[in-house]
């Protein structure tokens, strides 16, 4: 079969593989790209097998046994360690990691398989899998109707576009004009830069994005920390708002698989509307020039097709 493999950092190759192994088969009907996916294919992760190896993580296909279209988690927890014990299996110490989702066919547990409800097309359906982590990230803040989001990229809409949903006042702070009008299109308001919230998302994944979270949350604000940093960054933190406003600081990872299936019922009620994030449908030969032109313009992201 054919596959997006990363033989080195920015060394992607579209090539025959050996057909998956795994307990269920599945025919990849599509796979959404996402930021992780571009730091994958720059810099490597922690998550990856070594190279070469394949990748893509917000994967919808159909099951060869049974016809059944499915959402494939990218992680089943192991039930045994001290987070998985304790309820919180988005945090587990030892995951499976399910990658692969950039080719023609994918082996995953059955464990990682979620049903795609009816009518909910493939593309929309491989959203649920950030969507489930920004739903957990929503869980991990505070019931504040004052809410600022630094980022306007898939997560930080997304986190906009529910927190809105719910009734609540969301300013979403970006660089780009095309990406502030994709908030307000959301119901939020949009702005370059934030001011003072009661409730802070962070959602762009660098040190010093999370000082200007911090810097911007009011007196006995709550600061979640959505976006990650790279594993080994240093970051320092303004002491001040810190210790003298007795701000909260929340960080966030993943999703539970009970979130999953939320993120899907969420999607196909139309709570959102997942067409704003959809570009264009590629090939698998395009998954290359698509990873390097992101983070340009609106946020969107691309569906692999790997059919086409």
């Amino acid at each position: 079969m054919k596959a997006a493999v990363l033989h080195a950092p920015e060394d992607l190759r579209v090539e025959e593989v050996q057909e998956p192994e795994g307990e269920v088969i599945l025919e990849v009907l599509a796979a959404t790209t996402c930021g992780t996916d571009v730091k994958m294919w720059r810099h490597g992760h922690r998550a990856l097998a070594p190279y070469p190896c394949l990748f893509g993580h917000e994967t919808a296909g159909r099951r060869l046994d049974t016809g059944e279209r499915v959402l494939v988690s990218d992680s089943v927890a192991c039930g045994s360690c001290a987070p998985c014990r304790a309820g919180r299996a988005q945090i587990c110490r030892s995951p499976t990691w399910v990658l692969g989702g950039f080719a023609q066919r994918i082996g995953a547990p059955a464990a990682a398989l979620h049903p795609i409800p009816e009518g909910l097309p493939p593309a929309a359906a491989a959203m649920a899998e950030p969507l489930a982590a920004v739903l957990h990230a929503i869980a991990r803040g505070s019931g504040a109707t004052d809410v600022g989001v630094l980022g306007g990229g898939s997560i930080g809409l997304m986190l906009a576009g529910l927190l809105a949903r719910e009734g609540r006042s969301v300013l979403v702070a970006d660089r780009h004009p095309e990406r502030r009008e994709q908030a307000t299109a959301l119901g939020a308001r949009a702005a370059p830069r934030l001011a003072k919230h009661e409730l802070v998302f962070e959602a762009v994944g660098r040190p010093e994005a999370w000082r200007q979270a911090i810097c911007a949350a009011g007196p006995g604000a709550v600061v979640v920390l959505v976006g990650g940093c790279p594993g080994g960054t240093e970051v320092s933190f303004p002491s001040g708002p810190i210790h003298y406003d007795e701000l909260e600081l929340r960080g966030t990872f993943h999703h539970a698989p009970a979130e999953v299936d939320q993120a899907l019922r969420v999607l196909a009620g139309g709570e959102f509307p997942w067409s704003l994030l959809a570009g264009e449908a590629i090939g698998l030969e395009r998954l290359g020039d698509a990873l390097a032109a992101s983070g340009r313009g609106p946020a969107h992201k691309w569906v692999v097709d790997p059919r086409l």
